[in-house]
């Protein structure tokens, strides 16, 4: 009976915004929390950035390596066979690392440990996207061409981009909603508190409906300047994404040595 008042009390209490208001608690917590509106564009730019490349580059290398080396299955099966491994133990280190995090009563000692891992994040997506990078042909050609072996080198580049890039996204996922988990749902606003499912749920959309524009939309220009891969459109959007996402994920441990550290603010 105690349960029953107990769940039809908190039905009275809260009910679930629409998507007007959503969009306004998501902006309330961007504008309201710096250290999340930080994190956020880091996110963002990086979403933008992966997807501009994974747009322009898996299309022309995929093509390479199908037309030129003969590898195109190797690489398929290389990555859809590596790839449980690398999240097997990404999963398991990083779990690791969060229960022991979680022994730490102290918030602001907890923000400091996953901005630390932030760096690492953003150290691993990074030399992913490098990795990354050095699979579009024009590169590629340019600096691994006249190697014996060389179509394997484009397999190996491919798998070490998987094994950065999937690694920190691991390590990404569980710091980056630890980091909002105690700035938002333990944080000072009672509304973003309640809200912080509503927040998260559309934050992801966001990125993923940013994700599919920005890659089909670099996927349609490359495959218009597909003879032209040089070309200053294909070739700069490829540089843009690249910066992007080597800078995107320092934005938040940035901000936090720079406005909080240093000067003992609490950000949360």
């Amino acid at each position: 009976m105690f349960v029953k008042t107990e769940s039809a009390n908190l039905k009275k209490k809260y009910r679930v915004p629409g998507l007007k208001n959503k969009i306004r608690l998501y902006l309330a917590a961007l504008f309201e929390v710096p250290f999340y509106r930080f994190g956020e564009l880091g996110n963002i730019l990086y979403t933008i950035g992966k997807n501009i490349m994974e747009g322009v580059v898996l299309y022309t290398m995929f093509t390479m390596a199908e037309n030129e080396l003969k590898v195109a299955a190797v690489l398929a099966v290389a990555v859809k066979y590596a790839y449980p491994g690398i999240s097997v133990i990404s999963s398991n280190y990083t779990s690791g690392f969060i229960d022991h995090l979680e022994s730490i009563a102290n918030p602001p000692a907890q923000i400091a440990r996953l901005v630390k891992a932030q760096i690492g994040v953003g150290c691993g997506q990074a030399l992913g996207g490098i990795a990354l990078f050095c699979c579009f042909p024009p590169i590629f050609k340019g600096l691994f061409f006249a190697l014996p072996g060389h179509n394997y080198i484009l397999v190996a580049l491919y798998l070490l981009h998987h094994i950065l890039d999937g690694s920190a996204q691991i390590l990404e996922g569980r710091s980056w909603f630890k980091i909002i988990e105690i700035i938002l749902r333990n944080g000072r606003s009672l509304q973003l508190a309640e809200n912080f499912w509503v927040i998260y749920a559309l934050s992801q959309n966001l990125h993923l409906i940013l994700g599919q524009c920005f890659l089909w939309g670099s996927l349609f220009l490359t495959s218009i300047h597909k003879n032209q891969l040089t070309s200053l459109t294909v070739m700069g959007g490829v540089v843009f994404g690249l910066g992007l996402v080597i800078c995107a994920k320092f934005i938040l441990p940035l901000a936090y040595y720079r406005n909080y550290k240093d000067i003992g603010a609490n950000p949360i």
